[in-house]
C-alpha cells in the first residue's frame, strides 16, 4: 500500500510521511476466498484490518443456531479496531463475501510505533476514538429512532436493559 493510500483512510488521516511509510513498510497482505472466515467472535486477532479488495459482512451470533448480519465492509473500511484497541475477543465475525484482498496492522508494531513516534500513535489511536464515536452516534440514533415507534412501549424493558449494559455509571 502506499503512503497516499494509506493516509487517505480515516484511521490513518493526518499523519506524517515517516509515520506513514513506517506503517505501510509493516502491513501483511493476505487474501481470502468467497466464504471464508476472516475474523471468528469470540477469539482475540490483536491487529487492525484494511479491506483493499472485495465485500465482508460482520455478522455476530444470537443464539446457538443463528448469525445477524450487522454490516457489509467494501474497499477502504477498516475492521477490528475494538480488538486492537482493547485487549477483548471479537464481538462479532468477519467473513468474506467475495475474494477478498487485506492488509492487517499488528498491535505489536502499532505499541513500537508507540514508543518511538508516540504523536502518530495518538494520531491513529484519535482517528480509531472517531470511527468508534461515530458509530456509536448512528447506534444512538437508530435506537431513538425504534423507541419513536408505535410499539415502543413493549420494547421499553429491552431498552431499559440495554441502556444500563452500555451507560453503565453514566448519570441521566
Amino acid at each position: 500500500m502506499l503512503t497516499e493510500d494509506l493516509t487517505a483512510l480515516q484511521i490513518f488521516t493526518g499523519l506524517g510521511p515517516d509515520a506513514a511509510s513506517r506503517i505501510c513498510a509493516s502491513l501483511r497482505t493476505l487474501e481470502f476466498s468467497a466464504d471464508d472466515l476472516i475474523l471468528n467472535e469470540g477469539e482475540s486477532v490483536q491487529a487492525l484490518w484494511i479491506i483493499l479488495e472485495g465485500r465482508c459482512v460482520v455478522s455476530r451470533s444470537c443464539d446457538v443456531s443463528q448469525q445477524r448480519v450487522l454490516a457489509e465492509l467494501k474497499p477502504g473500511d477498516v475492521f477490528g479496531e475494538m480488538s486492537f484497541v482493547r485487549r477483548a475477543p471479537h464481538s462479532a465475525s468477519i467473513r468474506a463475501v467475495t475474494d477478498v484482498k487485506v492488509c492487517s496492522y499488528r498491535r505489536s508494531e502499532f505499541l513500537d510505533l508507540l514508543k518511538d513516534d508516540p504523536e502518530a500513535a495518538w494520531r491513529v489511536t484519535s482517528n480509531i476514538a472517531d470511527v468508534l464515536a461515530e458509530r456509536l452516534r448512528r447506534m444512538d440514533t437508530w435506537v431513538c429512532e425504534i423507541m419513536e415507534r408505535p410499539d415502543a412501549e413493549d420494547r421499553r424493558n429491552e431498552w431499559e436493559t440495554f441502556r444500563s449494559a452500555v451507560y453503565t455509571n453514566w448519570n441521566f
